[in-house]
Parts: C-alpha cells; structure tokens; sequence
C-alpha cells in the first residue's frame, strides 16, 4: 500500500472517529440541553407556585385587615349614635316641664336620702322648681326622723340632676353622673332600639 494510501486510510479513521465523538457530544449535549430545559420549567413552575401563593396570602391579609378596618368604623359610628342617643336624652329631662322633671327626680332623691339631713344642690336652670312645697312634699314622704331636707344656698353647674350634700359628703345624682352610672347596663338595649341589636357591639 502506498504512503498516500495509508494517509488517506489514517485520515479517514480520524474523521471517522471524529464524526462519531462530535455526534456523540452532540447527542450528549442534547440530553443536557433538555434536562436543563425540563429543570428550567419545573423551578418556573415552583416559582410561579409560590409567587400565586404569596400573592393569595398578601390578597388575604390585606382582606383581613379592610375586614378590621371595616369592622372598626361600623363600631365607631354606633358608639357615636349611642352617644348622641344619651346626650338627647339628657337633654330632653333637663327640658321637661317643672312637674315631669319634679317627678321623674323625686323617687331618686329619696331613695338616695341616708339621714334625712342633707341638703340639696340643684342646678342654676332648676332652681326656682325646688319650691317649699316640694320640699315639703319629700320630707312628708320620708317621714321622722329622715324628713329633714332642705335646699342648699348655692346652685350647681351642671344640666340637670342634683347633688345631695352633708357636711363634707357628696352624692353625685346629676343627670349625667346617673346616666354614666346606668349606661353600661343601658347601652345593649338602647343599641337594640337604634340598630335592631341585642348588643352593643354589633
């Protein structure tokens, strides 16, 4: 066999060979290709996963959150109706004719009597309704020895009520102590009137 002969065989081994690593690579690199490609997909998958999950807790949170605030204002604007409710009608039994307001003070005035020696401070606007005949009145109805009230020199600064005074002890009755005093045990029913509710916090 001649030189060239044996150097055309040689060089046709080699490109032989070379064909067949450079499609083996190929078909190794293909493999690596679609392994990578597959791992690629599946991570965008997880990614995408966890990205939609996030974004559904984030969307409940802030839905939570709106619900609170939500909750809040509705709570706040009863509580501002339930106020209003109170402060009207404390208005309306400091405004009622001189026998209503009489009558409606009369039984608290004696049930709070201890001694029957105190004396009653009414408010500027009441004055003039506590008259000797009610007083009188009172005292008859308490009998001896408690029938001993009569009316303080001076006049309070407040809307309506009194104050039974003895010596250096008070007794707050004025119209907004006594509705501060019943206005947790008031406030479920007047909610009930207002809002149809049987409590008052909605």
């Amino acid at each position: 066999m001649a030189i060239e002969d044996i150097i055309r065989q040689i060089g046709d081994d080699a490109m032989a060979k070379s064909d067949g690593m450079l499609s083996g690579a190929r078909a190794e690199a293909e493999v690596v290709i679609e392994k990578a490609k597959k791992s690629a997909e599946r991570f965008r998958a997880e990614a995408m996963q966890k990205a939609e999950e996030r974004a559904k807790e984030h969307a409940r949170r802030i839905e939570t959150l709106a619900g609170l605030e939500l909750r809040k204002e509705i709570l706040k604007e009863k509580k501002s109706h339930i106020a209003e409710a109170f402060e009207k009608a404390e208005s309306k039994i400091a405004n009622l004719p001189c026998a209503e307001y009489l009558a409606f003070l009369k039984p608290i005035i004696i049930g709070a009597v201890e001694s029957g020696g105190e004396e009653i401070v009414p408010s500027k606007k009441h004055r003039s309704m506590f008259t000797s005949a009610f007083l009188d009145e009172l005292n008859s109805e308490l009998g001896s020895p408690n029938g001993r009230l009569r009316l303080s020199e001076d006049s309070g600064d407040f809307s309506g009520g009194f104050i039974l005074r003895e010596g250096k002890m008070e007794t707050n009755l004025t119209l907004k102590s006594l509705f501060g005093t019943e206005r947790d045990r008031l406030e479920p029913e007047v909610a009930g009137i207002l809002f149809g509710e049987g409590d008052k916090d909605g």
